[in-house]
This record gives structure tokens, C-alpha cells and sequence, in this order.
């Protein structure tokens, strides 16, 4: 008989599905289907089990960074904005702080001016011990206007 014959056999007509056979396990726990696996079993046994996670993990580990930073990030900016608006706030009560303590600066020096003027001139004048009244226009008199 040559390679080029064939010779049809009535085994050949047999497939292995159709013919029964005692199934062959190579897990422990494959055959159990009347237990339920738990979920700590499952991953140890299977999810761990997968080659494209074993040889991923540091970048699974890195997307999972991502996504807390991802998550914690809008926490991270409100507080930071919080920081921020308190300290504008701030900043502005001291400017105008500023402003009114130099504002008060300049009428002590300006007070302090004229004294020292008079002083210097040696004028016979005496501070004014009650504030200046308020000129208000009554109405009794026409108001004068220019010729």
C-alpha cells in the first residue's frame, strides 16, 4: 500500500465526542459543581490563574493609581480652592486695613504739620477743643449768584 491510498476503516466514522468515557479531571475541585465556589476561591484559583493579569500586574496596578488619583482629585482642588479663597479674603482685610491705618498716618502727620508750622511761626493759636459745626442752609436768605 502507498501514502497516496486511503483506505477507509469503520473507526474513522467514530468521533471521540460520540463514544462515552469516564471524565478525567486534572483540578481538585473541577468535578464539585454541586458546591458553590466563593469569591475569594474564584479569584485565587482562576482570576490569578489568567496569563494576560500575571504578566500585566504593574500596569493594572498603575491603572488603579490612576483612578484614585482620579477620584480623590475633586476632594484634593475644593480643599485647595477653599485655601485659596480664604486666603484672598485675607489679603483683601489687610489692604484695607492698610489703607485706613495710612489714611489715619496721614491726618496725624498733617496735624502734626500745622502744629509744628504754628510752632515755628510762633502763632497764638489754641487747638480746638469742640469739633467745627455744620453750616446748613435754612432757606431764609436767597441763595447769591454771580453778576
Amino acid at each position: 500500500m502507498t501514502p497516496d491510498e486511503y483506505i477507509p476503516s469503520d473507526e474513522s466514522r467514530h468521533y471521540e465526542a460520540d463514544t462515552p468515557h469516564e471524565p478525567h479531571y486534572t483540578d481538585a475541585h473541577e468535578g464539585e459543581e454541586d458546591r458553590e465556589r466563593g469569591l475569594i476561591e474564584w479569584i485565587e484559583n482562576d482570576l490569578w490563574g489568567l496569563p494576560g493579569l500575571r504578566n500585566n500586574i504593574r500596569f493594572i496596578a498603575y491603572c488603579l493609581f490612576l483612578v484614585g488619583v482620579m477620584i480623590a482629585w475633586p476632594y484634593i482642588y475644593q480643599g485647595s480652592l477653599r485655601e485659596i479663597t480664604s486666603l484672598e479674603k485675607k489679603l483683601e482685610d489687610i489692604r484695607y486695613k492698610a489703607l485706613f491705618t495710612s489714611a489715619a498716618l496721614i491726618e496725624y502727620e498733617r496735624i502734626n504739620n500745622i502744629t509744628t508750622k504754628v510752632d515755628q511761626y510762633q502763632l497764638q493759636l489754641v487747638p480746638a477743643t469742640q469739633p467745627p459745626y455744620l453750616l446748613v442752609d435754612s432757606g431764609q436768605y436767597p441763595t447769591p449768584k454771580p453778576h
